[in-house]
C-alpha cells in the first residue's frame, strides 16, 4: 500500500545535478535564486557593488533564459547554468 504524503515528501527531497560554468553541481532545491547560482559559480565570493553577473541557463526540455537579481528559476535534472562576471569602472 502507497502513502501519498511519503511519496510527496520523496519527490520533495529529490537531488538534481545541474552544470554551472562547467561543472556539476548537486542541489537539493526545486528553485534557485540568481543569488544562489551566482554563488554556486563563485563558491565563497561576496557579490561587490562594482559588479555585475549575467546569468543564463538551459534547461534539456528547451526552456531557456537569463535571470536578473531577486528572480528564481525551477530546477531540472541536467540543465545548464552559466554565469559570467563584469566589474564596472
Amino acid at each position: 500500500m502507497s502513502n501519498s504524503h511519503f511519496d510527496h515528501d520523496s519527490d520533495h527531497n529529490k537531488v538534481s545535478s545541474i552544470i554551472v560554468n562547467g561543472r556539476s553541481r548537486e542541489v537539493a532545491e526545486h528553485k534557485l535564486s540568481y543569488l544562489q547560482i551566482v554563488q554556486l559559480a563563485f563558491p565563497g565570493e561576496q557579490p561587490a557593488p562594482n559588479s555585475v553577473y549575467t546569468v543564463t541557463y538551459s534547461n534539456p526540455h528547451g526552456k531557456d533564459g537569463s535571470m536578473v537579481e531577486g528572480q528564481n528559476v525551477e530546477i531540472e535534472e541536467g540543465m545548464i547554468c552559466n554565469v559570467t562576471k563584469t566589474n564596472q569602472s
